[in-house]
C-alpha cells in the first residue's frame, strides 16, 4: 500500500510539471501559444528563414507539444536563425539561470560549421548590452542525438541590469553546414538551481519532473531490493 501512495504521489507531482528553482520568468518557455503573423510564438521574435514550429512531428517535445526547430538557409554565406526574448524586472546583483532543452538528430546531426548557442544577455532599461553569458547548446561530433539535452548558464547581474534578453541561436557559419537544431522548455529563473531538482520526485535528477522521472521510478521498482 506505502509503494502505491508514493507511486500515485510521484504521478500527481509530474502531472503539474513541476521545477524546482523558483518561477519562470520566460514567457511561453515551452512554445506552445502560436503568435499572430511574422511570429512565430507568443511572447518571442524569430529571425532568419530557417525558423520554424515541431508539432512534435519530427522530435517528440521535451514539454507540451511544441519544440522550434531550426537550420541554415544553405546561402554560401554565415546566416543566423534567431528566437529572442527581452526579459523586464531583473534586480542587479541578483543570480540569474537559464536553462533550455537541446536536441539533433542522427540523420541530420550538426555538422562543423554550425555554432549553436544558448545567450542569456544583461542589458539596461535602454535595451544597451552590459555583459552576455553563452554556452553551446549543441557541439558537434559530441553532442548525444536523438535526446534532449540539458543546457544551462548562470550569472549575477552587473550594476544598471534592468532586463535580460534569452537569446537561442543556430548559426550556418560557412553558409553550407548542415544539421538541424531543436529547442524546447526555456527557463530563466532568479537565483541557482544548484545543479538539478532536489525534489525526491526528480529520480532522474534534470531537474524537471516529467515522464522520464515516472519510468525511472518504475524500473527502479521492478528491481526491488
Amino acid at each position: 500500500m506505502q509503494n502505491k501512495l508514493i507511486g500515485a504521489a510521484m504521478i500527481a507531482a509530474m502531472a503539474t510539471g513541476a521545477l524546482a528553482g523558483g518561477t519562470n520568468l520566460v514567457t511561453n518557455g515551452s512554445f506552445e501559444t502560436p503568435g499572430p503573423g511574422f511570429l512565430l510564438f507568443q511572447g518571442w521574435q524569430n529571425f532568419g528563414g530557417g525558423v520554424f514550429a515541431d508539432a512534435s512531428v519530427e522530435v517528440p517535445a521535451q514539454d507540451g507539444t511544441t519544440s522550434v526547430k531550426m537550420f541554415g538557409e544553405f546561402t554560401g554565406v554565415q546566416n543566423d536563425q534567431v528566437l529572442i526574448q527581452t526579459v523586464p524586472g531583473i534586480s542587479a546583483g541578483e543570480t540569474y539561470t537559464l536553462s533550455a532543452y537541446a536536441w539533433h538528430n542522427d540523420f541530420d546531426a550538426v555538422q562543423p560549421g554550425n555554432l549553436v548557442l544558448l545567450q542569456m544577455v544583461f542589458q539596461n532599461d535602454s535595451g544597451g548590452a552590459i555583459e552576455a553569458i553563452e554556452q553551446v547548446a549543441i557541439a558537434p561530433n559530441s553532442t548525444p542525438t536523438n535526446q534532449w539535452n540539458l543546457v544551462e548558464l548562470s550569472g549575477i547581474a552587473p550594476p544598471n541590469t534592468s532586463q535580460i534578453l534569452v537569446a537561442l541561436l543556430h548559426l550556418q557559419l560557412d553558409g553550407e553546414a548542415t544539421g538541424a537544431t531543436f529547442w524546447d522548455n526555456v527557463k530563466l529563473i532568479e537565483g541557482s538551481t544548484g545543479g538539478g531538482c532536489d525534489n525526491p520526485a526528480d529520480f532522474n535528477g534534470d531537474g524537471v519532473l516529467n515522464f522520464f522521472d515516472i519510468q525511472a521510478f518504475l524500473n527502479a521498482f521492478q528491481q526491488g531490493c
